[in-house]
């Protein structure tokens, strides 16, 4: 069973696609309409679908069933039930591949790098991913302090990613910050960076994996001390600063190869 076996129900309604994020996706990825792209690491396929729309031909990777019975079919999207370490494609049968906020849920990094290389050779690779060394900088830290340990030990260092990209590649990768707007409609976890009470949502919650790892007992008293720091301003007076702002830099970047 995949993590979003357990907690994926309603994904769909929470995870969407951002077009800012699409937008970016689009601008960096090289190759032509009409490409065929791997999307490892699908889940409902908001990005493939994206894709898909731009006239991209989408091999949809997904190893949860539960995730892959909530996307929409598409004539552009073909779907798949694997892992990234055991891509079920051929050799060199892929012109590019996108891994959006999936990287981290491999179990085996290397291999799966080396799976994508296989598929798409040269071709270019993207990944939406997320910076661990900013997660102390984040506020929800101090409601749930074990979020760190779990990002840190979860996410390769954006150094770490880039080495194992060139060494299993040739490829250098570059880096772009992707700074988060304040109203994203992709609810993963840092989308309430200027929208506490959106922790406050069970459905919010649900799917996002880092809430799925917190114990009863930190999830509770962490969500508890939001919610009374919300009544009482106490939110506001430490971080209502962050209301005011269009988009923050929480951590998450764009990290790829060049076409």
């Amino acid at each position: 069973m995949t993590t979003y076996d357990a907690i994926g129900n309603n994904y769909a309604q929470t995870r969407k696609s951002d077009p800012r994020i699409a937008t970016a996706l689009l601008e960096i990825l090289k190759c032509s309409p009409a490409s065929s792209v791997i999307d490892v690491g699908a889940g409902t396929g908001s990005y493939a679908i994206v894709l898909a729309e731009h006239g991209y031909r989408v091999l949809a990777i997904e190893p949860s069933a539960i995730m892959r019975n909530q996307a929409i079919p598409h004539a552009a999207i073909e779907w798949f039930a694997a892992f990234a370490e055991s891509l079920p494609l051929a050799n060199q049968s892929a012109d590019a591949a996108i891994i959006m906020l999936a990287f981290h849920h491999c179990q085996d990094h290397q291999q799966a790098l080396r799976e994508i290389y296989r598929v798409v050779g040269d071709g270019q690779i993207v990944l939406f991913t997320y910076d661990p060394e900013k997660i102390s900088e984040f506020w929800l830290t101090h409601y749930f302090p074990s979020l760190v340990a779990d990002v840190r030990s979860t996410f390769l260092s954006i150094e770490k990613l880039k080495f194992e990209i060139k060494s299993i590649t040739g490829a250098g990768a570059e880096v772009i910050p992707f700074p988060l707007p304040h109203n994203l409609t992709d609810s993963f976890a840092a989308v309430g960076w200027a929208r506490p009470e959106l922790y406050l949502d069970s459905a919010i919650r649900n799917g996002i994996s880092s809430f799925s790892k917190f114990d009863l007992t930190e999830l509770e008293n962490g969500l508890f001390r939001l919610e009374e720091d919300l009544k009482t301003g106490e939110w506001n007076q430490q971080y209502g600063h962050l209301r005011q702002q269009q988009k923050y830099d929480v951590g998450y970047r764009f990290v790829f190869t060049a076409a």
